[in-house]
């Protein structure tokens, strides 16, 4: 006899449901990035042509997945890339801050080396143009040098290196920032990052992963002089 073919009937999503997914897939794409805010509930509705209600359902599925933040009277941000990010930064919130310095370090070796090799002319414009914005502190913290890092990773063209970068430098940050920001900024840690960005312009991957090396090892040292 022949076996009878099991088959499963297609569910159908709930609006909440499709709304999420829409979202979610711009915040993949990059239409919403990691650190924007998001429109508020009421354009967001009116753009999705759905209720407040459903809006709500769907920005909650996000917030308690940990790719959104809901920051009471300033909006709702993006605090991660995907569902991989998520899992990858509730991970990290586990890590002691040595085992995340090496990890740090171990990626940002290969990453260093990787921009040198493959960065492009746009790539060197995006780094000089964060390495400017470093020199004249344009933001607060130590969001500049945590950028410019970032566009180095950016220039390996390996989206699967960036965005792990990301989560990590997210943590960098909150770890770090108030340890970091009076040192990130002095001369001697811009002067590493000009050698940084003089060695992926000249194709150098030996002497960007030697320049890490030494940047990471600044930051530790500060950390240690400050504590």
């Amino acid at each position: 006899m022949t076996k009878a073919m099991e088959v499963k009937k297609p569910v159908r999503l709930s609006l909440a449901r499709q709304v999420l997914n829409a979202m979610e897939t711009m915040i993949r794409s990059g239409e919403w990035q990691v650190g924007d805010r998001i429109p508020a509930e009421p354009e967001l509705a009116r753009a999705f042509s759905v209720s407040h209600n459903t809006i709500r359902e769907a920005l909650q599925s996000l917030i308690h997945m940990g790719m959104l933040e809901a920051r009471p009277g300033d909006g709702t941000y993006v605090m991660a890339s995907d569902r991989f990010a998520v899992a990858v930064s509730n991970r990290l919130r586990e890590t002691d801050l040595p085992q995340l310095l090496e990890a740090r370090l171990a990626l940002e070796k290969e990453i260093a080396r990787l921009a040198a090799i493959k960065r492009t002319d746009e790539d060197l414009e995006r780094l000089a143009l964060a390495l400017s914005d470093c020199r004249s502190k344009i933001r607060p913290g130590i969001e500049d040098d945590m950028l410019f890092h970032a566009a180095v990773a950016t220039a390996t063209h390996n989206s699967v290196l960036a965005e792990l970068y990301q989560v990590i430098l997210n943590h960098v940050r909150q770890n770090l920032e108030n340890l970091l920001v009076e040192k990130q900024y002095d001369a001697h840690a811009m002067l590493l990052h000009e050698h940084l960005l003089s060695a992926i312009r000249n194709h150098d991957a030996d002497s960007a992963e030697s320049i890490i090396v030494k940047i990471v090892d600044f930051d530790t040292q500060s950390i240690s002089l400050i504590d």
